[in-house]
């Protein structure tokens, strides 16, 4: 059970994040809203009532001091247009620290406590306003540092997440309806359907869309967390270069110095909408130094947490045995398939196209595992074929294509959940072919039903929610 009265409290917290900005928000949600509004504010005009959803421009008092502690904006939004459904208060306020910390204060000194992390978001669910795949939506639309994440979090909040898990709940339950009829009426000769007809919805209108949506979450996990590429190579190759080229900033130091890169440097980048975060790593050769051959442990350490790897080579170089050996400290960390051979100086050869294909020829007869591996050729100097790295690195992501990310992405607590659901659905579709009684069948679709509630929070303990609300930041 919630507790009811800790959710009549009036809450506030600071929705903006501390440090230099243009503006700070106090977010108040409860009952002492408008109150609040009267005792702390002296508007320019003082308004004989406060009006929902319009702006007040105006002072914060501190009442215990009669002083002025800082010129705001604020708006009043009453119960149940708001984001909580209930009267809430917000004050735009400078971003000062010390100025947001004091109003703040002087809200809680009016018989408002602090509010939890999460909680004004979770008072929207609790009161209606948004299920629990919205709620959790407004969580990654807050941690959303690449577009496509952005835009697939979008989406959840709209609802399309919901609509599709109401629509296999109603072909559940009309599943369930049918097996009821059975149920009540064991020696009447009725049937709405038959049982091949039952068996094909749970099918067509069940478990297919199930599959569908679980095959997302794997195929949304990219677009959701992102993608980790190291940038390996002998010392002086570019590695350096490329880093500092892709994310338009000199992020790494590049000297003609070999051994530069001790350690790794990361580097987040949007690319096509993804965040992938570069890992410019020590450059590997013979005898190295001791700092170095921290350097390349750490390589290792890196590689088992990658998706796929920017191997770089010196066009203008001789092939050597210490790029070869490069390959071998990735060890089995990253699959073959997964490795990009990155010609570079291309800037400093002449028919770059025709000797990197000759030296492509050379690499796959030495290493036959490559063999028909993708390459591509540039110059981290002048930025010549970074476009074209940049796509084929994607489609090294995501397995060979620049596919459509899925509508729906899930997250991992919702996939466990679909699965729960799919078995229990499997059950009963086995069941039916083999005539087990039609009230053992409706106890699976009854768990399956309980599966999609723990999805939009139907059916969902409060230790469950906590922990889904502990996630949040304050202020949200």
């Amino acid at each position: 059970m919630h507790d009811i009265k800790k959710e009549e409290d009036t809450i506030a917290a600071i929705a903006t994040p501390l440090g230099p900005g243009g503006i700070g928000i106090v977010r108040v949600s409860g009952p002492l809203s408008i109150r609040l509004f009267r005792s702390i504010l002296r508007p320019a005009k003082t308004p004989k009532e406060i009006q929902s959803h319009r702006l007040y421009y105006g002072w914060v008092l501190d009442p215990q001091r009669d002083a002025v502690v800082d010129e705001v904006l604020a708006v009043v939004m009453k119960a149940p247009h708001s984001y909580t459904r209930e009267d809430v208060l917000e004050i735009q306020c400078h971003s000062g620290p010390a100025i947001l910390r004091r109003i703040l204060e002087i809200v809680i000194g009016q018989g408002v406590r602090l509010a939890e992390p999460g909680e004004f978001t979770k008072r929207a669910f609790l009161n209606g306003r948004i299920d629990l795949t919205q709620a959790e939506a407004v969580l990654d639309l807050s941690l959303a540092c690449a577009d496509m994440a952005g835009q697939l979090a979008i989406k959840q909040l709209q609802g399309q997440f919901s609509s599709r898990i109401e629509e296999i709940h109603n072909a559940i339950k009309e599943a369930m309806a049918t097996l009821e009829v059975a149920i009540d009426y064991p020696d009447e000769d009725i049937e709405i359907i038959s049982e091949s007809q039952l068996r094909e919805l749970l099918v067509t209108r069940g478990r297919n869309p199930l599959s569908a949506l679980i095959e997302a979450f794997e195929k949304g996990k990219i677009y959701r967390d992102g993608a980790k590429v190291l940038i390996i190579g002998r010392p002086n190759v570019g590695k350096s270069s490329l880093l500092n080229a892709m994310a338009c900033e000199d992020r790494a130091i590049v000297t003609s110095i070999p051994g530069t890169t001790r350690d790794t440097i990361e580097k987040d980048i949007n690319l096509e909408g993804i965040l992938v975060k570069l890992i410019d790593t020590a450059g590997v050769r013979r005898d190295p130094d001791p700092i170095e051959t921290i350097g390349i442990e750490r390589i290792r350490e890196k590689a088992g947490l990658a998706q796929a790897a920017l191997w770089i080579l010196d066009l203008s170089r001789p092939l050597s045995t210490e790029d070869i050996e490069v390959l071998e400290v990735l060890g089995n960390h990253i699959k073959t398939d997964k490795i990009l051979m990155v010609f570079n100086k291309i800037d400093k050869v002449h028919s770059w196209k025709s000797l990197a294909g000759k030296r492509a020829s050379e690499i796959y007869s030495r290493l036959p595992k490559m063999a028909g591996g993708t390459w591509a050729g540039i110059s981290a100097l002048t930025g010549e074929g970074l476009a074209s790295l940049s796509v084929l690195m994607i489609k090294k992501l995501l397995d060979g294509g620049l596919a459509e990310p899925p509508n729906i992405m899930p997250n991992l607590r919702q996939k466990e959940s679909l699965e729960k659901a799919r078995r229990a659905i499997d059950r009963a579709i086995d069941g039916l072919s083999h005539g087990i009684s039609p009230d053992l069948i409706s106890i699976d679709l009854r768990d399956a039903i309980s599966a999609l509630g723990k999805i939009t929070g139907d059916n969902i303990t409060d230790e469950v929610l906590d922990h889904i609300f502990s996630h949040f930041c304050l202020g949200k």
